[in-house]
């Protein structure tokens, strides 16, 4: 009977060091895993954290393009405002031409120069288009992201109305009243062609048409078409620096002007 009551408790002692072994053996498995999930999550978070950077580097380059074609296109509209206002200067009953300007270089100022902004969207597109707008971590940033494409088809149907104004109706008007061959002798197109129309036989009066009532109409509606044309190309340079100005929040030890020399020459660092 002793023997018997020996046993048992000995097999009650082997099985207590059984499960305690186990147990801590499980233990030990579960935080491994544990630990492996954290390794693996720790290494896809600084994965992500790379190829945003990568992107939004790569987004305030492709800015710093547009800002460069922005700023002519602004820079010409401007030239364009300044010569209709010079015109209108002389308009009238009266109307009669006293600048020391050239009259043709300034309608072709007004009528025949055709600039409009053509932002870069390569980037722009692959994050909106490829999903990594999600990678993005500051919810303002992608918020002004997400809006440039609308901002673009906002100012290119302004573009698309004073395009259709100028070709359906204010060109029309010019070929009866004054001569396009006259103007191309002013234009920027003589720098590429090397040489000009040369000047027109026919006789135009150019105080006569300073008379005319639609001309000024033209010259009044075309300035103001522009300028607002011009404020919403402001307002999307503004967006345009926001958005460079908070990636460089994010990332202040960058070297923007190297990187963009990197950048351009195909070197991503």
């Amino acid at each position: 009977m002793m023997r018997i009551l020996k046993l048992i408790r000995n097999f009650g002692k082997i099985n207590k060091d059984y499960y305690k072994y186990a147990f801590i053996e499980i233990f030990l498995i579960i935080v491994g895993i544990l630990i492996a999930l954290e390794v693996n999550n720790a290494n896809e978070n600084r994965k992500i954290k790379a190829e945003e950077e990568k992107v939004l580097l790569s987004l305030h380059n492709e800015i710093s393009s547009s800002l460069v074609n922005l700023d002519f296109v602004l820079s010409k509209k401007r030239q364009i405002i300044n010569a209709g206002t010079e015109i209108l200067k002389h308009t009238g009953p009266k109307g009669e031409w006293k600048s020391e300007q050239k009259f043709d270089s300034l309608i072709y100022y007004v009528f025949f120069s055709g600039w409009r902004h053509v932002p870069q969207e390569g980037v722009l597109n692959e994050i909106l288009n490829a999903g990594k707008l999600s990678i993005i971590s500051d919810s303002n940033l992608k918020v002004q992201i997400s809006s440039l494409p609308k901002t673009f088809s906002q100012i290119l149907e302004e573009d698309r109305v004073l395009r259709t104004g100028i070709w359906q109706y204010f060109n029309p008007f010019l070929n009866k009243v004054s001569s396009v061959r006259n103007s191309t002798n002013y234009i920027e197109l003589t720098e590429f062609s090397k040489g000009a129309l040369g000047f027109s036989k026919f006789d135009f009066e150019t105080n006569d048409l300073l008379k005319n009532k639609e001309f000024e109409n033209i010259i009044s509606m075309q300035s103001s078409y522009l300028k607002f044309n011009i404020e919403m190309l402001e307002k999307l340079k503004i967006k345009y620096k926001k958005i460079q100005d908070m990636v460089e929040k994010k990332y202040p030890k960058i070297d923007y002007l190297t990187l963009k020399e990197n950048i351009d020459r195909g070197v991503w660092n």
